[in-house]
């Protein structure tokens, strides 16, 4: 756990949690919704929206420019300090926090957001308004999964399909939940070979990547994948819109 901070924290000195120019780069095939576009769907010039483990803060703007006030919390300080650099909105504020301790008051948010980022139901629940909403993307287990089985490893290498997701609604529900929406797409993807190095330096897809000692892994990919558009792999990822049930007095 304490490695899995530490690789975070440093990714947060060097480059915060902005891919957006790696984004642009990168060629994409059936990606079925965008989450930013989703959560504004949900949102109105009054809602109070709290983003969970928020990283350098850019993926916030979107909803700061549509909500009334918008809040992120993150437990890396490095990550918290780019937030603040990156965001002058004056209606986004950051604060570092633990999504397992949430540093806000009972009943204070309209909408809580999750992009890839862990969630404690039992919290979420506890600081969020009654007929409130919770929205997470996460990442599906069959993420980049040729990559994975090149090097024998990854974020959630042998796992089931599908284990991760049936997880959070279980614990969403024993928390007071309930489910919206669930879904899921497999898209695919090709990335530049000096892309795809940047990525797996500065994710946790390969936990331990280093590029001088997995220089053979690298080699297999690029003969295997190599494609006119780039290293074709797959992005995997799970939506769920969970609600906070209203009291009938």
């Amino acid at each position: 756990m304490a490695d899995k901070k530490e690789f975070y924290d440093s990714v947060g000195r060097r480059i915060g949690w902005d891919f957006s120019k790696l984004d642009k780069q990168v060629a994409v095939r059936n990606q079925k919704w965008d989450f930013a576009a989703v959560v504004k769907k949900y949102i109105t010039k009054e809602s109070i929206l709290l983003d969970l483990g928020t990283g350098s803060g850019e993926k916030v703007i979107p909803f700061a420019k549509n909500c009334k006030r918008v809040y992120g919390i993150d437990n890396s300080k490095s990550m918290i300090a780019k937030a603040k650099q990156n965001v002058k909105l004056k209606n986004a504020k950051f604060k570092i926090g633990d999504n397992n301790n949430i540093p806000y008051q009972n009943k204070t948010f309209d909408i809580i957001t999750s992009r890839h980022a862990p969630i404690n139901f039992k919290e979420a629940y506890r600081v969020m308004k009654e007929g409130g909403l919770l929205i997470t993307q996460q990442v599906g287990e069959r993420d980049k999964q040729n990559i994975k089985e090149v090097f024998g490893r990854g974020q959630s290498y042998g796992k089931t399909h599908g284990k991760l997701i049936s997880d959070y609604i279980k614990k969403a529900q024993d928390a007071g939940f309930n489910v919206l929406v669930k879904d899921h797409y497999h898209s695919i993807e090709y990335y530049k070979f000096p892309d795809l190095i940047f990525l797996l330096e500065n994710t946790p897809i390969i936990p331990g990547f280093n590029l001088k000692k997995d220089t053979s892994f690298l080699r297999i990919i690029k003969k295997k994948f190599s494609y006119k558009l780039g290293i074709k792999t797959g992005s995997c990822r799970y939506l769920l819109i969970m609600k906070k049930p209203e009291v009938i007095s």
